[in-house]
């Protein structure tokens, strides 16, 4: 049922950047930096790379992460939560590395 779900949402989403101004997709990007305003360390927007070149967004920014299984380097979040879990395989795509859970963390966001 997970897969139904994001299917439905990703359609949504994308009849409503079609249609609107009120949201926008950008693929084959990799996101590396979420902007914050400095007075209220809110989430302003993102930064990314495509194409070589870097981008800036500005507005809401939905992370829409996988997991982190794939990464099994010393200091992955598999190493610091669950370390007990290094050795054995994953059923998770190489592109698991948790890369969204850290730009959370690293404005202040917390993951439970």
């Amino acid at each position: 049922p997970g897969m139904t779900i994001t299917y439905a949402l990703i359609q949504m989403l994308e009849k409503i950047a079609e249609r609107t101004d009120l949201a926008r997709i950008v693929t084959k990007a990799r996101a590396h930096t979420l902007l914050t305003n400095p007075d209220t360390r809110a989430c302003v927007g993102v930064v990314y790379e495509k194409g070589g070149q870097e981008f800036q967004e500005h507005g809401p920014v939905i992370l829409a992460t996988g997991g982190f299984g794939a990464d099994f380097t010393q200091d992955s979040l598999l190493a610091q939560h669950r370390p007990d879990l290094m050795h054995l395989p994953t059923t998770n795509g190489e592109h698991c590395t948790g890369d969204g859970v850290k730009m959370g963390a690293a404005i202040g966001g917390k993951s439970i």
